[in-house]
């Protein structure tokens, strides 16, 4: 049985730059038990202290941020919390602040939904990814803070990609999606003004099995498992691994 994926969250960070929208990467550690070495978003895995704290939407309604990110209003509470945690945690940024009481506040239209990917059932370890996004706040000065990671770099979606084609950038693909996603813009205000008029969808994909032995791949919403792309590409890389050319476990 494959195991059930975790809820995580990650933070898409932007700026303008000279040369268009950059976005920071992260270069996760080698030492990781998932995706070591692999370039990725600020993130993590949800925990117990992120459903415990009390969350706060500013002008919107949980239940409905919760629908678009296929959760409920505790987990959609829990996953904001994970986003703006982690991305203080690994990059020194804080995207949302405390009340004087303590909650968090949060402003969904400066820190909105993006997209939602979850690991491929073949996997040993599994994540069930929110993907937010937000424009880097003025006087915030990113810099690497966590063990987990060894290396900070902020590239336009373009250096990215030509990054990862050339090999020297290994990436998983919700990150590649993303930053294909990101090339049709020119300003970081623009993505996050559009953000949360984007159809949401849990993407996950799924390795086939035919009658005859033959293997493909499908793209499937993971809560009705509508099939939404019928000959979809394998993953090129494992994500627990974090190596190119996805190995066949069955």
């Amino acid at each position: 049985m494959a195991p059930g994926p975790r809820d995580a969250a990650t933070v898409v960070l932007l700026r303008d730059g000279p040369g268009g929208i950059e976005t920071l990467l992260i270069r996760r550690a080698l030492t990781m038990a998932f995706a070591p070495g692999m370039y990725v978003f600020p993130g993590g895995r949800v925990d117990e202290g992120d459903y415990a704290r009390v969350v706060e939407f500013v002008a919107d309604d949980a239940h409905r941020l919760a629908a678009r990110a296929s959760s409920d209003a505790a987990g959609i509470a829990a996953l904001y919390s994970c986003a703006v945690r982690e991305t203080l945690e690994e990059v020194d940024v804080d995207l949302a602040p405390l009340s004087d009481d303590g909650r968090l506040v949060i402003d969904p239209a400066r820190l909105p939904l993006l997209d939602h990917w979850v690991t491929p059932d073949v996997e040993t370890k599994r994540y069930d990814v929110r993907f937010f996004v937000a424009e880097l706040p003025p006087a915030s000065r990113p810099r690497l803070v966590t063990t987990e990671a060894d290396l900070a770099t902020w590239l336009t979606p373009a250096e990215a990609l030509r990054g990862f084609t050339s090999g020297e950038l290994p990436m998983l693909p919700p990150t590649l999606a993303v930053l294909h996603y990101l090339e049709d813009f020119s300003s970081s205000t623009a993505v996050v003004a559009s953000a949360d008029g984007r159809p949401i969808v849990p993407l996950l994909p799924r390795r086939i099995v035919d009658a005859d032995g033959g293997v493909r791949w499908v793209m499937v919403n993971a809560r009705t498992d509508e099939v939404l792309v019928a000959d979809a590409r394998a993953p090129h890389a494992s994500e627990v691994e974090g190596v190119l050319g996805f190995r066949d476990r069955s």
